[in-house]
């Protein structure tokens, strides 16, 4: 059900909700330009004011094109751009960045970024020559190049961290591989999966199951894998259009919400394999989409209604609200599934 709109200066293509501040959430934009070769872009925070039911911008910043926003923590916003740099911004001052630095060679498309938090933090970051580049944030904030690797022949749309292992990344391209890396040897893939007839642009190891990864694909189908049999993959479900980004439902791993390009935002519930909601409201490229996150009052109040409900793993997902971006209309939506 829809709930507010907002039009952004460059198409979006990138939505996260701050984590622990269930009000407030990011957005990256990107525009080419052919004519002078430009890639412009911006980063939002927007807050959504649930009286009014309206999209408020609390900071906008000029940029380098966007093409990847993550949350490294409730306080800090990381992007990867179109120029291959990463920058990290506070939350309280988006105007200049804490740092900002190359992070692919000559300039290269950065196109997808993820983060493994320990005692420092690392980012692993996929560009558009089908590279892997890993640094290291340290306490000071300074980053630090690690290594980088020629994994793909074509464009590296994702990457993902292993959930439960340091030392394991994943990595899906336009040539259709999906690919497993052990980062102590990168020179050949511990396993390489060609299961999917066109190219993987969204991966999801679960981080409740060790054994459990989740792919998207531009062939429309979101599928699930055993990690210690890839042979095909556990249960597949097509979703009628390329699954970009996978979102799961925060403690239920059964839901998810994906943006599926040419077919809007699809719900799906994949342990029973039923989609349970299409929002079609947007009318261009579903690229960006997330579950609202909920601060500590919020969180204790979903889990008492947990308690008070059945085992449905759709039961409690009705009450956070999802924001979304379309590509080409430069549409920003906050909805909630009717």
């Amino acid at each position: 059900m829809f709930q507010a709109s907002f039009n952004t200066d460059y198409p979006p293509d990138s939505i996260e909700w701050c984590p622990n501040q269930s009000d407030l959430f990011a957005c990256g934009t990107y525009l080419y330009n052919p004519e002078n070769v430009t890639r412009n872009g911006s980063i939002y925070l927007f807050r959504y004011n649930t009286t009014n039911k309206t999209i408020d911008v609390v900071q906008h910043q000029q940029t380098e094109g966007i093409l990847d926003i993550k949350w490294l923590d409730p306080t800090h916003l990381s992007t990867v751009s179109a120029v291959g740099q990463l920058s990290l911004y506070s939350l309280d001052d988006f105007s200049k960045p804490i740092i900002c630095e190359n992070v692919t060679n000559d300039q290269t498309i950065a196109l997808s970024h993820t983060w493994f938090q320990s005692t420092n933090n690392y980012v692993l970051v996929s560009d558009q020559h089908g590279c892997l580049t890993i640094c290291e944030l340290d306490s000071t904030n300074g980053l630090r190049f690690s290594q980088s690797w020629s994994a793909h022949e074509y464009e590296c749309w994702t990457c993902a961290w292993d959930k439960h292992d340091v030392n394991i990344v994943y990595s899906g391209a336009d040539d259709s591989l999906l690919k497993i890396w052990d980062i102590r040897s990168c020179q050949q893939a511990l396993q390489t999966n060609r299961k999917h007839t066109m190219g993987i642009c969204s991966i999801l190891p679960n981080e409740t199951n060790p054994y459990e990864l989740l792919t998207g694909s531009f062939d429309e189908y979101l599928r699930q894998w055993d990690k210690r049999q890839m042979t095909n993959p556990v249960k597949q479900v097509k979703l009628g259009g390329g699954v970009w980004k996978i979102r799961p439902y925060p403690g239920n791993w059964d839901l998810y919400l994906c943006a599926c390009m040419q077919n809007g935002f699809v719900i799906v519930d994949f342990k029973s394999e039923t989609i349970l909601c299409n929002y079609k409201e947007h009318t261009s490229l579903a690229y960006g989409c997330d579950w609202q996150s909920l601060d500590s009052m919020n969180q204790l109040t979903e889990l008492m209604d947990d308690c008070m409900t059945t085992d449905n793993p759709n039961s409690t997902d009705d009450q956070r609200l999802i924001a979304s971006c379309s590509f080409y209309d430069k549409i920003v939506h906050v909805w909630k599934r009717t």
